[in-house]
């Protein structure tokens, strides 16, 4: 592949400087300056194109970012990307160098790149023309109660709290917890009460964690909430410890659908939903999002609670597998 982009490259690919590759080798060298702006080189010019199949080809299974790939087997380029986009892509120069960990990109965020496993691979094309899912609403009401943005557990950056979980019940598979935790509910996990976590000293008040969120805990009929373009945010939660929260539904599920996540838990699903969940962490952090399946179960001693059932990479992983389903 280093071959046939540089031979498919203008001369100038090879333009990087000393301190590009010096870059490069406090990364241990993981990509070559050089080879990282012939691939920048080589989407603008599928872009100028307007190679739409060239370009997903470049594209390793699903994007994290963009239109997923069976939404365009009958579009064409100019129904994906508009003209002011193309003029974003293809009037910035390709660096040889990454934006940090994110990566390499063009037209200032409209596309991303980087050298993964599997090869060098577009990962995020932002600006793009994307499908929504036809979900009912954007807000989750229950029992005439509209869900409260932080009613929805889910693992941490770090996955410390979703790891206590695994301490505690004896999950030796963790990324299978942080996967698809309705797997385990009922089973390994059977009970259901917050924990205190390994990290607070016994002699110190701290707040405990915990997977399942009872509804009476976590929905108020008056919080105060606005919707901003499909999502439900917390009103003025940028000035709760600089942190902001929201979510959005993308799809409904069926019952059968929801219950199949969590086959040992003994109780019917109630409701279920695909959400995209947001926390702002601020500064260099940014957004924490993450897509996942919850459903409502009324859980024996506890009430009706909200359960995280299964989590995706990112939204078109969800959409797909929901296809499936």
């Amino acid at each position: 592949m280093f071959l046939t982009i540089l031979l498919n490259t203008p001369a100038s690919a090879s333009e990087c400087s000393a301190q590009d590759n010096k870059y490069a080798e406090s990364w241990d060298n993981h990509y070559s300056p050089e080879v990282a702006r012939a691939f920048g080189l080589k989407i603008q010019k599928l872009v100028k194109e307007k190679d739409l199949k060239g370009i997903f080809s470049l594209v390793n299974g699903e994007l994290q970012s963009g239109p997923r790939k069976r939404s365009l087997l009958h579009k064409s380029f100019d129904e994906v990307f508009d003209a002011a986009w193309i003029d974003l892509v293809v009037s910035q120069e390709p660096a040889c160098s990454p934006v940090g960990w994110r990566g390499f990109m063009l037209g200032h965020g409209q596309v991303w790149y980087n050298k993964t496993e599997a090869g060098w691979n577009i990962l995020s094309l932002n600006g793009a023309a994307v499908e929504r899912p036809a979900a009912k609403s954007a807000r989750w009401h229950f029992d005439k109660r509209l869900l409260h943005p932080l009613c929805f557990s889910r693992p941490w950056l770090s996955g410390d709290n979703f790891e206590e979980f695994a301490d505690a019940y004896n999950i030796s598979d963790l990324q299978k917890l942080l996967r698809a935790p309705g797997l385990f509910m009922g089973s390994k996990i059977s009970d259901y009460a917050p924990i205190r976590p390994s990290w607070c000293s016994s002699a110190e008040p701290c707040e405990t964690i915990s997977l399942v969120t009872e509804l009476d805990r976590c929905k108020s009929d008056d919080f105060p909430f606005e919707e901003r373009d499909g999502t439900v945010w917390i009103t003025g939660s940028a000035d709760r410890g600089n942190a902001e929260h929201q979510y959005n539904v993308l799809k409904e599920l069926d019952a059968a659908s929801c219950s199949k996540l969590a086959p040992d838990i003994g109780a019917d699903c109630l409701e279920s939903h695909l959400l995209r969940v947001d926390d702002y962490m601020g500064n260099s952090m940014g957004w924490d999002i993450s897509f996942g399946i919850y459903g409502i179960f009324d859980l024996p001693e506890v009430g009706p609670s909200i359960l995280p059932l299964l989590f995706f990479q990112n939204k078109n992983d969800a959409l797909n597998y929901l296809d499936q389903d």
